[in-house]
């Protein structure tokens, strides 16, 4: 078997046996599988927006705040619900896996339209305790 070595202005090719050759193929095979994983986890500072002395920064400071302010009145406004309204709201809305009407009706026992005009009611009750919480704010 012959292993051929790329050089910068030459290349050479060396007569190997069968098994050495196997080995030096995936020796080869192994240090392009390293070399690929070190470079995937590198970024070039070049493709990055760059601002003066420091880079440019994707984040909106404000908007984080506004949303955070706006999570906070809304948890406030969920605890003001009666307790079989927040657990409605979490469930269908809130939890990591919301539910569906339906689902959430066969869970506590009620049908579907029953689940429906519930969420209507909380949801009617969330807008008017945050519509009075604005008035404070």
């Amino acid at each position: 078997m012959k292993i051929k070595y790329q050089f910068a202005n030459e290349s050479i090719e060396i007569e190997v046996s069968d098994d050495w050759g196997n080995i030096l193929i995936d020796l080869g095979r192994q240090e392009y599988n390293v070399n690929q994983k070190e470079t995937r986890r590198h970024v070039s500072l070049n493709g990055m927006d760059y601002e003066g002395d420091i880079f440019a920064d994707e984040i909106d400071i404000e908007e984080l705040i506004l949303k955070e302010e706006m999570s906070e009145v809304l948890r406030a406004a969920i605890r003001k619900l009666k307790p079989q309204q927040q657990e409605l709201i979490y469930a269908l809305y809130l939890s990591e896996r919301p539910m569906s009407q339906a689902e959430y009706g066969k869970q506590i026992g009620i049908e579907e339209t029953s689940v429906q005009q519930n969420a209507r009611r909380a949801k009617a009750r969330l807008r008017e305790i945050i519509n009075n919480l604005k008035k404070f704010l």
